[in-house]
């Protein structure tokens, strides 16, 4: 499938770099200047980006979908600038996508996220690839719930995931044995999808929207982290709880939510 290759040639809409870095995907190396590896579900990509073009090589119906090709991310950012607070993170990450990723990696991996940073959580999962995942050669899929399932939370924790193993053993079983229904999400409303994805032990409330952000594009939802209380702070200013910050954005941002969350966690995170 390597020999299959798209191209990019309009940037306006897309960078590879801003796309990995705004915290929706862990399953990523940077292997030169404007160049990385992308895995995802049990697929490899390859981007290769310059000033003028990106050049995408890997399954071709599979980039279409994964980089969400098809969706006019210009459309969006005009509704978006003319909104509170986001002209200038929509001209600093103007080339963000959201990527459509595969919501039972998306569940295990904001999992392993919580309380934790990025290079730990990558490391986490690369041993779990390469410890449970089908062999593709020269890399693994991430594993399926079955194959989470046959280990124990021991396993887990010899992988450095602390107290998060039980989290995994617990969420691999649940879906192995039919008692969460992965699918089942797509056809919820977001606020009865967020309170199932809830009964799966290890996920709270802003786990619950991460997931439904970047493993379903539920688009309508604002997951709240340090970065964002930090927008908040210096936007609205005052007190409030996450839960009180998360219902005030998405008053304002209402069903364009995902994609202002990710514009400004980005212009926040990447400029310290």
């Amino acid at each position: 499938m390597e020999n299959e290759y798209i191209i990019v040639d309009d940037l306006k809409d897309f960078d590879i770099r801003q796309i990995l870095d705004c915290g929706q995907i862990f399953r990523y190396v940077k292997t030169g200047e404007g160049e990385y590896t992308v895995y995802s579900r049990d697929k490899r990509l390859k981007v290769a980006q310059d000033e003028q073009k990106a050049v995408i090589y890997g399954d071709k119906d599979f980039t279409r979908e994964f980089f969400d090709m098809e969706r006019d991310y210009g459309k969006i950012k005009q509704e978006l600038k003319n909104l509170p607070y986001m002209a200038e993170s929509l001209e600093y990450g103007g080339g963000i996508r959201i990527l459509n990723n595969d919501a039972w990696e998306m569940i295990i991996s904001f999992i392993i996220s919580a309380n934790n940073h990025i290079p730990r959580i990558k490391g986490i999962i690369e041993r779990l690839c390469s410890g449970l995942g089908r062999d593709m050669g020269e890399y693994h899929a991430f594993p399926t719930p079955e194959a989470m399932a046959e280990k124990g939370e021991e396993y887990y924790f010899a992988l450095g995931a602390g107290y998060r193993a039980p989290y995994l053993a617990s969420t691999a079983r649940a879906v192995a044995d039919g008692k969460f229904d992965v699918n089942a999400v797509r056809d919820m409303p977001t606020t009865q999808a967020a309170k199932y994805l809830c009964t799966l032990l290890g996920v709270g409330p802003k786990v619950a929207d991460c997931i439904l952000l970047f493993g379903y594009h539920r688009t309508d939802v604002f997951p709240v982290d340090t970065w964002i209380k930090k927008v908040y702070r210096d936007t609205l200013g005052g007190s409030a709880t996450n839960r009180q910050m998360r219902d005030k954005l998405i008053a304002l941002y209402g069903d364009l939510s995902g994609y202002a969350q990710q514009y400004l966690f980005f212009g926040k995170r990447d400029r310290g």
